[in-house]
């Protein structure tokens, strides 16, 4: 057998090190194989809910968290920005000047607020971001009670995303008792941003999730995520099935999260701002779409538009959707079914 010598290389980067290896392995007969990424999980509650990160990693264990934990410090900031519940937020000084002059407003809660303008236009007013204005109307803890009708018409006509003005980086709200609530679209924008920063950081494979708002980046060991999509009449863990994804963003809103059962009727947080009550023409609405802010603030107007008008808009707006009548019949585009994995019925 012939003697192979090799002369010393000198390795400038990282890149040149993997190509001189894969020469040598060549010249005698290695066959090189690429461990597989182990993933890293972390949890930590974050603008009212639990957020959960996941990321792929060789042997980086140590670097995966120091990124997880900046990508929940990122959440963290953007809850500070616009949060409408913590009172030192810019989102709590535009509220508390309705009826009054416009506030200085950060240019990132600026941007916002004009994309958020943007969805109600779009829905048609399905999606509302002044829907904040009906304050505690609708509870679902231990002091739920069904409101009259004449409280609801009288909450309903504080909820008018056309009352929200926005110009250059100054907000007001056109009248008293109006109010701002992000948080059909500013989760999935923070969704978003942590992807953002996991990537940055290298870790190209890694799943973002606060709670039904999430982003898939890349693969998990070469195969693509499978993300469950809840039996909206079963308990929690019973699925209708599995979305595959490798980059993108699902989204559900579902009537089961927080509701009361009062003489047969189905009262849920969910609130058509139009009507001022609980959206009634689905069960539930999921929505792939390329950001998770995107699909948090579609899969809102989608649920309360219900399986026509819903599909109509996801079709216009170039996404899919898979909505779930309260009947339990499925109505999905073509592209939401071909990603849709039926079954198994839990998790």
């Amino acid at each position: 057998m012939p003697v192979v010598t090799i002369k010393p290389m000198r390795i400038r980067n990282k890149h040149m090190a993997v190509v001189a290896l894969a020469l040598i392995a060549g010249l005698l007969g290695w066959r090189l194989t690429r461990p597989a990424a182990q993933p890293l999980r972390l949890e930590r509650p974050l603008m009212g809910t639990l957020w959960t990160i996941e990321v792929m990693h060789s042997g980086m264990a140590s670097t995966a968290a120091e990124a997880i934990a900046k990508a929940f410090a990122e959440v963290e900031r953007i809850e500070g920005v616009m949060s409408e519940w913590r009172p030192e937020t810019p989102v709590s000084a535009l509220n508390r000047s309705a009826g009054g002059p416009p506030v200085e407003v950060p240019e990132e809660l600026r941007a916002m607020l004009e994309r958020a303008i943007a969805f109600g236009v779009k829905s048609g007013g399905a999606f509302d971001v002044t829907w904040r204005g009906m304050g505690g109307l609708w509870r679902f803890d231990e002091s739920f009670r069904v409101p009259s009708r004449e409280e609801v018409e009288a909450a309903r006509r504080r909820v008018d995303y056309r009352g929200l003005r926005v110009e250059g980086n100054r907000a007001r709200l056109e009248r008293a008792g109006m109010a701002v609530g992000l948080g059909g679209i500013a989760k999935g924008y923070a969704v978003d941003r942590a992807s953002m920063v996991l990537t940055d950081a290298g870790f190209v494979d890694h799943l973002v999730a606060g709670a039904g708002d999430i982003r898939a980046a890349g693969s998990r060991n070469g195969e693509p995520w499978r993300i469950g999509v809840q039996d909206p009449r079963r308990e929690r863990g019973k699925l209708l099935g599995r979305v595959l994804m490798r980059d993108g963003a699902i989204s559900t809103s579902g009537d089961y999260e927080r509701f009361r059962m009062v003489g047969g009727i189905r009262y849920h947080h969910l609130i058509d701002p139009r009507t001022g009550w609980p959206a009634a023409l689905s069960a539930s609405a999921t929505v792939l779409a390329g950001s998770a802010e995107r699909a948090d603030a579609l899969a809102t107007a989608i649920f309360v538009l219900g399986p026509e008008e819903g599909l109509k808009l996801a079709q216009a707006e170039g996404v899919d959707a898979m909505i779930v009548s309260p009947d339990g019949r499925r109505h999905a585009t073509g592209g939401f079914r071909a990603r849709f994995e039926p079954g198994p019925a839990s998790n």
